[in-house]
């Protein structure tokens, strides 16, 4: 009795049909696992900067700036190695004027403008970037613009002012690509006088948040976005 076995044709148009199925499955599997991975990594660098806060203000007491201080490279240097720089296990700091990126403004919008910002490290101007052990960046600026305003509404001055609420943008794979706002870059709010961390637009309706974490927007929102759908990246993100 002879055995029954496939044609060589049979097993091609298997394996066929198998090829097909994979490449309409595969992008949604690979997909699921970028926006879980993204979620992983956003929930530990939001870990990781709430211990840093209270860790800083534990040991060193309340960080305050006065109101009249201008930045400058000492003020922030000291800053950034008494309540920064002792809660990362020897992150490398990027040299001064050194571009990591590789560019003077490589960050995207979400929508795919340029986002218009240098980042690098500049003391002086109170920004600070360096890389956790994990490869995550972190850039921290501690500075705000303090505008003077004339009688019609223009600006006729500004001044770099030390704040205690300072911004953070998280690179969660480095540099990377696509070093994009809401893909792989998010932005945080470290408050060292209330000892708490806010995702950037927490204060924002979901509305705003919506309209800016979105295919035309900037992208500014989208950690608020992800944190306010229970630390999903829902139907309606743009991703």
């Amino acid at each position: 009795m002879k055995e029954k076995g496939f044609t060589l044709a049979e097993v091609l148009i298997t394996l066929g049909i198998l090829g097909v199925v994979i490449a309409m499955t595969l992008p949604t599997v690979v997909g699921k696992y970028k926006k879980q991975a993204t979620i992983s990594q956003l929930k530990k660098a939001y870990t990781i900067l709430s211990q840093v806060v209270l860790s800083a203000q534990e040991d060193n007491g309340g960080a305050y700036f006065l109101t009249s201080d201008t930045v400058n490279a000492d003020a922030t240097k000291k800053f950034f190695e008494q309540y920064w720089l002792p809660y990362f296990n020897n992150p490398t700091v990027s040299k001064e004027g050194v571009y990591p990126y590789g560019n003077y403004a490589p960050l995207k919008e979400i929508s795919g403008d340029s986002y218009g910002q240098s980042v690098f490290t500049s003391y002086s101007n109170g920004r600070i970037y360096f890389t956790a052990m994990d490869g995550t960046v972190y850039y921290i600026n501690m500075m705000q613009w303090e505008y003077e305003y004339d009688d019609d509404g223009n600006i006729v001055s500004s001044t770099a002012k030390y704040a205690t609420i300072q911004r953070v943008f998280v690179d969660l794979n480095g540099i990377k690509p696509p070093n994009t706002l809401g893909k792989d870059v998010f932005i945080f709010q470290v408050f060292f006088d209330k000892n708490i961390v806010r995702p950037f637009g927490y204060d924002k309706t979901q509305a705003q948040i919506n309209n800016d974490c979105s295919l035309n927007g900037e992208g500014h929102y989208c950690a608020a976005k992800i944190i306010n759908d229970n630390w999903k990246i829902g139907k309606d993100y743009p991703w």
